[in-house]
């Protein structure tokens, strides 16, 4: 399962983020590529970030970061923090299940911007938190309409050549053509999928 499969939903839910908060949001994978983003990060998405930056620390342990870059020990560290245009950070990881998939987060460029996430950082938190399990959720559900047993395409195929020919005798023998299998089969199929007509 790849976020990259529904970057415009991503896109969308980062540009809305950034709407109500007046703040620059960022998804990267879990290969530290960033695949949406508002703002700054709109120039660059499709680049690969550093693997110093916070991110790979949020991919690693699967916990959630508040950055003040003044005081935070991990920007210290940073081989690009002289360069480092963001202020605070508040990022998340986008899980499925156990796999983490990647990072949601959300920048301050300005002092407003960061006194305005610094001071609401827990509430900030758990909001980017939801936003992050609705990318999730969304990916489940397109993979969960994608994958179909064999099976489940064979009743949804007699279930609508059913409603088209209908179930009466005449009826039943045109789905029957229609599907390329005998009657008897046909009846069979029906039993065996428990379908109502």
């Amino acid at each position: 399962m790849k976020l990259n499969d529904i970057t415009n939903y991503i896109q969308s839910i980062c540009e809305n983020i950034s709407n109500v908060l007046n703040v620059d949001v960022t998804l990267v994978t879990k290969d530290l590529t960033r695949i949406a983003g508002t703002g700054i990060f709109r120039e660059r998405i499709g680049e690969k970030i550093s693997e110093e930056a916070v991110y790979s620390a949020v991919l690693r342990e699967g916990n959630s970061y508040v950055i003040d870059k003044a005081v935070s020990i991990s920007c210290s560290r940073c081989s690009h923090k002289d360069h480092c245009k963001e202020l605070a950070d508040i990022c998340t990881p986008v899980k499925l299940g156990d796999d983490i998939l990647g990072v949601l987060g959300i920048a301050a460029f300005d002092e407003e911007q960061k006194n305005n996430l610094l001071s609401k950082d827990k509430e900030l938190t758990i909001f980017i938190k939801s936003m992050s399990d609705l990318i999730s959720f969304r990916l489940d559900e397109l993979y969960k309409q994608e994958v179909k047993t064999i099976d489940d395409l064979e009743k949804e195929a007699i279930i609508n050549a059913i409603k088209k020919y209908g179930s009466n005798t005449e009826g039943m023998k045109k789905v029957a053509d229609a599907l390329e299998i005998g009657i008897a089969t046909l009846y069979r199929k029906v039993k065996k999928f428990d379908i109502k007509y």
